[in-house]
């Protein structure tokens, strides 16, 4: 699912970096919030708690949902939501995780596996 996303010496994280990532921000319940760009330039109000104070200026691009098999689809939850990939793969879908207006978390993988078909965002991170 991920070859070919991110440039040369770069890839999509994994869970457990993304959970290495929460774990250093204090855990997933604050995260997002220290993650999330402050203001309303792209996030709509609320913006429960956003101070980017991380540098990581996570962005709402939304969702995309499409038929399984199919092409047709829509884009939902702009400037609402934000949902981030991760190179995880489980079963019949992959792990995500997500943030929101309203919140300071950046959600557990426990409840966060989706189709592969589904379209969400994509980081990609330094390789070490």
């Amino acid at each position: 699912m991920t070859e070919g996303i991110c440039p040369s010496g770069w890839h999509i994280p994994s869970d457990g970096e993304f959970t290495e990532l929460t774990d250093f921000l204090g855990g997933e319940g604050v995260a997002g919030g220290k993650m999330k760009e402050a203001g309303y330039d792209h996030w709509y109000s609320p913006n429960e708690g956003a101070t980017n104070s991380s540098g990581w200026t996570g962005l709402p691009g939304g969702s995309r949902w499409a038929q399984l098999g199919g092409y047709e689809g829509h884009f939902t939850q702009k400037n609402k939501v934000g949902k981030w990939w991760s190179a995880s793969e489980s079963g019949y879908g992959a792990w995500f995780r997500s943030m929101d207006r309203y919140n300071v978390w950046f959600i557990s993988p426990s409840s966060s596996q989706d189709y592969l078909h589904a379209g969400y965002s994509a980081r990609c991170v330094r390789d070490d």
